[in-house]
């Protein structure tokens, strides 16, 4: 085999190898998934201001013009204009929160609100406890983009209620604990106990994580130790 073929990594083998372990460190894997996600909305702005937007502004010209030439003034045509003013602000305002990521700042409640708004029914709450006042940026982001996925593995997160995740912070770990209990009508065995097991254990393998799960009493508990990004900036604080 030639050294070039040696190099070349195998039919499915990762392609990433930042701590020459043959294992890619967890801020590559999740700035990969946030390069995806960051790629992925921005297609979806281009194709509402290319498609949609650009329409409806048009739309508004026209009206506007028929307007102009002297048309009779119509409730109904009142009514058109106002709907499409509207749809128009409306669309607007989705292409501005197409960025897939709480804005640099925000903190690490407001963060985890908006990162698990779109999966949960009941909005999750947020405790803040030791250690966690001075994280920075990265380390926010890397604790909702955990928290996200987490949620996303058990397949049916809004069948759980009343979630709450508590974050406290040593200078080497930052520990994770996520607790919410099933809803009304919801039967924690029919979600598969095992499968979320898996899903969490291969998530904590992923990002190098240490991580436990437990039922009890219909409640689901997930426990996560997370690595500090090794570049984080003590004295980089954020707000909570």
């Amino acid at each position: 085999m030639s050294d070039e073929a040696a190099r070349r990594p195998t039919r499915g083998a990762l392609a990433v190898d930042a701590d020459g372990t043959g294992h890619a460190a967890p801020s590559v894997l999740l700035d990969m998934m946030r390069q995806l996600r960051t790629r992925e909305r921005s297609h979806l702005g281009r194709l509402l201001h290319e498609g949609p937007i650009q329409q409806l502004a048009a739309l508004a010209l026209e009206l506007g013009e028929v307007r102009a030439m002297g048309a009779p003034p119509s409730d109904e045509l009142d009514d058109i204009t106002r709907q499409v003013h509207a749809v128009g602000r409306e669309l607007c305002r989705l292409q501005d929160e197409l960025w897939p990521f709480p804005w640099p700042g925000s903190g690490l409640i407001e963060t985890l609100k908006q990162r698990t708004a779109w999966l949960l029914l009941t909005p999750l709450a947020v405790a803040v406890g030791e250690g966690v006042t001075g994280l920075p940026q990265a380390d926010i982001q890397t604790v909702g983009d955990v928290t996200e996925l987490i949620l996303t593995g058990l397949g049916q997160a809004e069948a759980w209620d009343r979630p709450v995740v508590m974050v406290r912070a040593r200078p080497d770990l930052i520990f994770l604990e996520l607790n919410m209990r099933s809803a009304p009508g919801y039967d924690p065995a029919s979600g598969g106990s095992a499968a979320v097991e898996a899903w969490l254990h291969r998530l904590a393998a992923a990002i190098q994580a240490r991580a436990r799960v437990g039922f009890d009493d219909r409640r689901l508990r997930i426990w996560m130790e997370i690595p500090r990004c090794p570049d984080h900036r003590p004295g980089t604080r954020a707000e909570t």
